[in-house]
């Protein structure tokens, strides 16, 4: 696959990154993952606010403006012919002296590595497994989209069912997010529930899509009360929305809640004002 690499158009196997670079050797480093619907980004603004406010705590100097990397993005498009694309803009703070370093980054390295999609767009169900250890804390203030994912990778490893997402609670029991999304649920009477940023959760793209666009409740929540849910999803900026069809040894209706399905339908007609624009 091409990527585009510090402003080129590179080969994967073109592409390095200096050992002294502080993404490598301290984790200071940020991405975001999206996708393209045709060609385009989905939600892309939403990534770039959400990229730039991190950048400003990280303290790096970004050398490129959001049209620069929107250009990127259709450069990978064209010169790889896939107009659905999985993303990951790769933002890794740069050359700096070795120690801790308490000066702003200026050179950063930034990338765009990619990766097709199937141009069929679907629901995917997941099933759902509680994790055996806790959420670590954010970095910062708030949850960074961080290099750091060594919790995500050690849950990786540790879920039975390995084809499942991953859920983390904190050391209170109460639930923060999955491996990879966020968490939504309904309860019977129909009213739709994510769990707080307070308790450490990334604050997702796809997350804030849908709190913008249906009324939502913030709500702490155990693996137990979460059990006893209508039905839950997963968001994240890949499948969008991903119902959940096991939890804790329980069925739930997958793709086919009502919930799911009015979001869902709105999703859709989403990416079709987006892609049309």
């Amino acid at each position: 696959m091409w990527l585009w690499h510090n402003g080129e158009l590179r080969g994967s196997d073109e592409v390095c990154i200096p050992v002294s670079d502080h993404g490598f050797l301290y984790g200071m480093g940020l991405f975001e993952t999206f996708r393209t619907f045709d060609g385009k980004p989905f939600l892309f603004d939403a990534h770039w606010e959400r990229l730039t406010d991190s950048l400003d705590a990280l303290w790096i100097d970004l050398p490129y403006r959001k049209r620069d990397i929107e250009q990127a993005i259709q450069d990978v498009v064209r010169q790889n012919d896939a107009p659905n694309l999985y993303i990951r803009l790769n933002v890794s703070a740069g050359v700096a002296p070795l120690g801790l370093h308490d000066g702003r980054y200026g050179r950063p390295n930034v990338t765009l590595l990619v990766k097709p999609l199937a141009e069929a767009f679907a629901p995917v169900e997941k099933r759902l497994e509680a994790l055996p250890f806790p959420r670590s804390r954010p970095e910062a203030a708030f949850r960074l989209k961080s290099h750091h994912y060594m919790n995500n990778i050690l849950g990786k490893r540790a879920l039975i069912d390995r084809e499942a997402e991953g859920l983390f609670a904190d050391e209170s029991g109460s639930v923060v997010e999955g491996l990879v999304s966020n968490v939504f649920w309904t309860e019977r009477d129909g009213r739709l529930f994510t769990t707080p940023l307070s308790s450490g959760a990334l604050a997702g793209v796809t997350r804030k899509w849908v709190m913008e666009t249906f009324y939502v409740s913030e709500r702490a929540v155990t693996f137990e009360e979460l059990a006893e849910a209508e039905e839950i999803w997963l968001t994240n900026s890949i499948q969008q929305i991903a119902p959940v069809t096991d939890f804790s040894g329980r069925r739930f209706p997958g793709k086919e809640g009502a919930r799911f399905t009015e979001v869902w339908q709105r999703v859709l007609k989403t990416i079709e004002k987006e892609s049309a624009t």
